[in-house]
């Protein structure tokens, strides 16, 4: 009995630390959560793929080898400035960008660099 309470209380553990750092599921309380793709084939490639979708979370995003944890979410008009702390190939970077939602559209900014605009997967 005292190891399936260990089986719940870490369970409900684990689902607490996956809502602090990805918040709400439901991309009506932050327009930028949600599974992203460039083209909509994508949306069904698994993360250990090259061509797999951005999955955006309220708190950060995994894109095949790239993983982003938010350290600050700042909105500013339509748009939200975010500075990240990433893991790119396993390779520790700092990322400083904007986001900014238009319908089904996510566009992602950084620096001088071309934006890149994702569709939301169904």
């Amino acid at each position: 009995m005292k190891g399936r309470r260990g089986l719940v209380a870490g369970t409900a553990f684990g689902l607490t630390v996956v809502a602090a750092l990805f918040g709400p599921a439901s991309a009506q309380d932050v327009p930028y959560v949600g599974t992203w793709a460039v083209r909509t084939s994508q949306c069904g490639v698994a993360q250990d793929k090259q061509n797999a979708p951005l999955v955006m979370g309220r708190r950060g995003y995994d894109q095949h080898e790239v993983h982003c944890r938010f350290a600050s979410v700042r909105k500013q008009g339509d748009s939200w400035r975010v500075l990240a702390n990433c893991s790119v190939e396993g390779d520790r970077q700092k990322h400083a960008f904007t986001l900014s939602v238009a319908g089904n559209r996510l566009t992602l900014r950084e620096g001088g660099a071309r934006a890149v605009t994702y569709r939301r997967c169904r």
